[in-house]
This record gives C-alpha cells, sequence and structure tokens, in this order.
C-alpha cells in the first residue's frame, strides 16, 4: 500500500468512536477487574468466596482487586453473619453498573471497527 493510502486509513481510524475507550479509567482494565465486574452486573451479587473461586485468586490479590473497585465506588460491600460465619457480598454500585455499560459499548466498538460494511 501507499502512503496515501494508509495515510488515508489512518485518518478514519482517528475519526471514529474507538477513542472513547481512552476515556475510560484505566483501573477498569485489568483482567481481574473485568472479570468482577461482569460477574456483578449478570448475577447482581457475589460472595468473596464465589469470586475467589470464579477466578482462581489468592485471597490478597482478589481482595486488593475488590478494594480497588471499592475506592473507587463501583462495588458496595455487604457483611453479613451467616450461621455465627462473616460473610462478604459485593454489589454493583449505580457508577459500577454504568461504567459496566460504558466499557462494554466503547469496547464493542473497538472491536467491531475493523469489520468491512
Amino acid at each position: 500500500m501507499t502512503q496515501e493510502v494508509l495515510r488515508k486509513k489512518l485518518d478514519n481510524i482517528v475519526k471514529t468512536d474507538t477513542t472513547r475507550i481512552l476515556d475510560q479509567p484505566a483501573k477498569l482494565f485489568l483482567p481481574h477487574r473485568i472479570v468482577i465486574l461482569d460477574i456483578l452486573y449478570r448475577f447482581g451479587y457475589a460472595d468473596f468466596r464465589q469470586l475467589k473461586t470464579a477466578l482462581n485468586a489468592s485471597d490478597g490479590n482478589l481482595a486488593s482487586h475488590l478494594r480497588a473497585l471499592e475506592q473507587d465506588e463501583y462495588v458496595k460491600v455487604d457483611k453479613d453473619i451467616v450461621d455465627r460465619r462473616l460473610r462478604t457480598t459485593y454489589v454493583l454500585t449505580k457508577k459500577g453498573y454504568d461504567a459496566c455499560l460504558l466499557l462494554q459499548q466503547n469496547l464493542e466498538l473497538v472491536l467491531h471497527s475493523g469489520k468491512q460494511k
């Protein structure tokens, strides 16, 4: 391809909506956090043990990801005593739900932008 053709293709890419993904918080792009948000988005809630099993993560690793999401108010933590044991449950906040939707939309734009129409 000539440089002119490549430049036109690049100009078309730059002019698309795919660059909106750059506005997403970088904290959301870690694979474990994407999976956590996806689970909470699809199922409404999950407890610590369920997330740990689903992600095959250590307690400390999972706790640090959940803490980061909680600090930015993407998830809310509920702690209850069930059968004399502490159960920690996580749910998406409104901000977390909106971030999931926006992330999904922006990823779809990027993934489908290269398809020929």
